[in-house]
């Protein structure tokens, strides 16, 4: 049976569909200009947006076009889009929501998202044959089907289903969110009201495409979601998608990246090729995304770090992400004329199976670069979590402030030779932890996460008061030792009363600051150079001598070697490592020349050979320090092993 009636009555206004037009096109150019289009939440919006669009085009040429078969053509997609319209829509909320995995799981949900759709494309590719939705006469009259009917039906079942989706999931919205999402129904049911009544005023489509600016505007904001300066997702995409699908209860696989030269990199390459590093990390990350199927989303944290998100499900395709992420990393990085080595850390992680709780989760994303070992190139967290290193770096926070509440702290001196004067004239103090559950605990391993987690502080206040203490003690002053080295760490030395602090624990003692040489690093003084510089000047003007640890590692940066008020330069262990290499000892031999020109001592560190002495000592090198002579000893083996030294050479 078909139903007599025509679609319009006189001339269509299509003032509203060529508004809709225009809406809907410009908001899709917007979206593609600045590329928001690469998560899911974002692609499902813009077909949406899409559909919008080709129905009013479609709608538009139908009402002007003469020729039977565009007509007919212009009808059928415009049936096609316009069905399919409301299903993308609660995908969209779906998926803004985070609840997917909820549908997957639940055979009636997935079946009231996708059947009617599928029975309403079937009877429109079967509408040529029995004009079941709609015909033209042979007066190019257009009618309405009796199976129009059924698509009415779908299209009020699926605004039903759409309420029920929005309002049983509200907790995970906010509620500007809520009240916009939820809007959708009412307007597009007024708006099909009115064109059921009004047939010339094509108004249908124009609701929809004033639903979706109001979601662009209030709801989906995706500029905001988007760094614009690496071309993924931000911290703030991360921070709101995370937090929903933890609410929603959605199993989630986290593939997390940081390359922890990042630093390094930016301050010795400058923003324009760091940044250019950036998007090129971004841009492959979405070829590898697209090659191996993960349909994950992609976010930039900050400070080299990324997160690869995507739902348990794909799992294995994450797990070949990472493998292919981390072979590209394993090569130089080409930009420009420049390559790039990036010192990465690759982690998989399964939420809820492998961290349990939010909470722990961000600690993990946080600090995993010092939880995971190095070099060991995609490291799957389940494959690591029951060993002793593994559980060890992950209670580090608990271990340190173990450490400092139950003393388990102590001082180690590892003696440094006089080359001029033939004996041990200074010795380098070394924090070290002994745990009463994991016993020896690395400084590598704790130094870093007391730098992240400001334990630093303490830890830094006690290794000063104890090289003070023992100073003032009547058994170092048998030992004929000028000084004792103090690191400062790159953390210690922004402190706005480092310099306050340090006067107040030497006066309490009675210990000169020439009895205390502080060592900083070369990534110390280029942390913020402002407050570093001030701290070190008022150190200088209380009379402390500086030394430069490390040097040679990293990018070695000159002029701040130039700037410094430096006493002793301290060449680093890598450069003893290499010193058979020709090449190699030439750099050393005209590093040590250079700085005696400029008036530096040069402290030799990490000598184990009597090779290696005799050639720094030909070099004109002024001290040695290293298990040659000795490894760091606790205070008293100190004591013992300096005053045995005494007496050999008397």
């Amino acid at each position: 049976m078909k139903i007599q009636g025509r679609r319009e009555s006189g001339m269509p206004n299509l003032y509203y569909l060529i508004a809709t037009v225009i809406l809907s096109a410009t908001l899709l150019l917007a979206m593609a200009l600045r590329g928001l289009y690469k998560e899911r939440t974002s692609v499902l919006f813009y077909i949406l947006v899409g559909l919008v669009l080709v129905c009013a085009f479609t709608d538009v040429v139908e009402a002007r076009t003469t020729s039977y078969p565009l007509r007919y053509l212009m009808l059928f997609i415009y049936f096609f889009t316009r069905n399919t319209t409301l299903p993308i829509y609660i995908m969209y909320c779906i998926s803004l929501m985070g609840i997917w995995h909820r549908f997957k799981k639940d055979p009636i949900l997935m079946g009231s998202l996708y059947l009617p759709c599928v029975i309403l494309h079937l009877m429109l590719f079967c509408n040529s044959i029995n004009g079941a939705l709609f015909y033209i006469d042979e007066n190019f009259v257009y009618h309405r089907g009796s199976g129009m009917i059924v698509m009415y039906f779908f299209a009020l079942f699926y605004l039903c289903f759409a309420v029920f989706v929005i309002v049983k999931n509200r907790n995970l919205l906010n509620r500007m969110s809520f009240f916009v999402l939820i809007s959708f129904v009412p307007i597009n049911i007024i708006m099909v009201l009115i064109q059921l009544f009004v047939p010339a005023l094509r108004i249908e489509v124009f609701g929809t495409v004033i639903v979706t600016i109001i979601l662009a505007v209030s709801v989906h904001r995706p500029e905001e979601y988007v760094d614009d300066v690496v071309g993924v997702q931000s911290n703030i995409a991360f921070a709101s998608d995370i937090k929903r699908y933890t609410e929603a209860g959605r199993p989630i696989t986290l593939l997390l990246f940081k390359f922890t030269n990042a630093k390094i990199l930016h301050n010795n390459m400058g923003w324009d090729m760091y940044t250019s590093l950036l998007r090129k990390l971004g841009e492959r990350m979405y070829q590898i995304n697209a090659l191996t199927g993960a349909k994950a989303d992609i976010y930039y944290l900050d400070r080299g770090s990324y997160v690869v998100l995507g739902m348990d499900t794909n799992y294995t395709a994450l797990y070949n992400f990472g493998h292919m992420i981390c072979d590209y990393v394993a090569e130089p990085i080409k930009l420009g004329k420049m390559e790039v080595m990036l010192d990465p850390r690759v982690c998989l992680v399964n939420y809820p199976h492998d961290i349990s709780n939010i909470g722990a989760l961000d600690n993990f994303i946080n600090t995993y670069e010092h939880k995971i070992p190095e070099g060991k190139g995609l490291v799957v967290l389940s494959d690591i979590s029951e060993s002793k290193d593994f559980r060890m770096r992950n209670d580090m926070e608990v271990i340190i402030n173990r450490g400092i509440t139950h003393h388990l702290f102590q001082m180690y001196y590892q003696p440094i030779y006089s080359i001029e004067k033939g004996r041990f004239t200074s010795a380098e103090a070394l924090i070290r932890l002994i745990d009463d559950e994991y016993g020896f605990v690395s400084p590598a391993l704790f130094i870093p996460v007391a730098e992240q987690n400001g334990a630093i502080h303490q830890i830094g206040d006690f290794v000063i008061e104890e090289v003070c203490k023992f100073i003032a003690s009547p058994s170092f002053k048998q030992l004929g030792v000028d000084y004792i080295e103090v690191n400062l760490s790159a953390v210690q030395c922004l402190e706005f009363d480092l310099a306050e602090k340090i006067d107040l624990t030497l006066a309490k003692y009675g210990v000169s600051p020439s009895q205390i040489n502080l060592e900083i690093t070369e990534t110390s003084a280029d942390y913020d150079p402002t407050i570093t510089d001030r701290n070190i000047d008022k150190l200088v003007e209380m009379g402390f001598n500086f030394s430069l640890d490390d040097y040679g590692t990293g990018y070695s940066n000159i002029k701040r070697v130039v700037s410094l008020p430096l006493d002793i330069v301290k060449l680093d262990k890598t450069l003893v490592d290499e010193m058979d290499n020709d090449m190699m000892w030439v750099v050393i031999r005209n590093t040590v020349g250079m700085l005696k020109r400029m008036k530096k001592k040069v402290l030799v560190e990490g000598v184990e050979e009597e090779k290696a002495l005799e050639a720094f000592k030909k070099l004109g090198c002024d001290y040695i320090q290293g298990f040659f002579f000795s490894k760091p000893l606790p205070e008293k083996e100190y004591v013992k092993f300096v005053s045995k030294s005494l007496e050999a050479v008397k």
